[in-house]
């Protein structure tokens, strides 16, 4: 990590050319805010995750890799319309689809119960992984999730 700002002097140094372009990609949950901040000056351009909701209490968006979305914050029924329409169009990518909800604190039910209902929905004909915190995971088992066919419940180390 102490060694990222130093590593990006030289990629730029390397690339000068302005015919030339690299696409550098970090991983956030490794690199923390400042460290990241301290390398922006060296990008010149993004690529942003489209965004379904963001605000105070929860953030939910695109993810690339591996494909599906990315929810962080608290979620419930009030914020029902965005989760499902990123639910529908992360269902219309192919392969696998994982909802990380590593960086989500709560959920209730009727969100829990969308998310189950999406999986339910593609009747294992494809893989859904649902990341998140322990205490997240067992609303999922409680909720049946280990009664879905092709549906994972992975459980991350709480930070």
């Amino acid at each position: 990590m102490e060694q990222l700002p130093d590593f990006e002097k030289g990629i730029a140094a390397a690339v000068a050319d302005p015919a030339m372009s690299v696409l550098c990609q970090y991983d956030r949950e490794r690199f923390d805010p400042v460290t990241l901040a301290t390398v922006t000056s060296f990008h010149t351009r993004s690529v942003a995750a489209a965004t379904y909701h963001a605000d105070a209490m929860l953030r939910i968006c695109r993810q690339y890799a591996p494909p599906g979305i990315r929810l962080a914050g608290e979620i419930d029924y009030g914020n029902a319309e965005p989760l499902a329409l990123a639910l529908a169009e992360a269902l219309r990518l192919d392969g696998e689809i994982t909802v990380n909800m590593a960086g989500l604190a709560f959920i209730d039910v009727s969100c829990a119960r969308m998310i189950l209902d999406a999986a339910r929905g593609l009747a294992g004909s494809r893989a859904v992984v649902l990341r998140c915190r322990t205490p997240i995971a067992a609303r999922f088992v409680l909720l049946g999730a280990t009664d879905v066919p092709g549906l994972s419940v992975v459980r991350v180390d709480d930070r």
